[in-house]
């Protein structure tokens, strides 16, 4: 089961966007069955990914927060926009678990 809060989900769809979209590229590139063969381009792909999520996680949580006044208490109450999370992660966060995972994926292609 995937959990999100927010727009978290994001991550999931911007890595898959990206994966899909050099697969296509790559093996138009370089010929059919290209990216199946070599890891080097899903690595790229990763890397893209946390360049995209960092931005929309830093963007997502630069919005204000806003407050609202109870009518029947009168007090103020903050509500909190800013968590959008994927597996309780926020998605800048995401960002460099990409990378690190792109590396890992990038250094076992070359040393096979």
């Amino acid at each position: 089961m995937i959990i999100w809060s927010g727009l978290g989900f994001l991550v999931a769809v911007i890595v898959f966007g990206f994966s899909l979209a050099l697969n296509f590229v790559f093996n138009a590139w370089w010929g059919e069955g290209y990216y199946d063969a070599h890891k080097w381009p899903f690595a790229i792909s990763l890397f893209l990914s946390a360049i995209v999520c960092w931005f929309l996680g830093s963007a997502l949580r630069k919005r204000t927060s806003q407050v609202v006044i109870d009518k029947a208490t009168g007090k103020e109450m903050v509500l909190n926009r800013s968590n959008h999370s994927l597996f309780f992660i926020p998605i800048h966060i995401w960002a460099p678990i990409l990378v690190v995972t792109g590396v890992i994926v990038l250094v076992m292609d070359l040393l096979k």
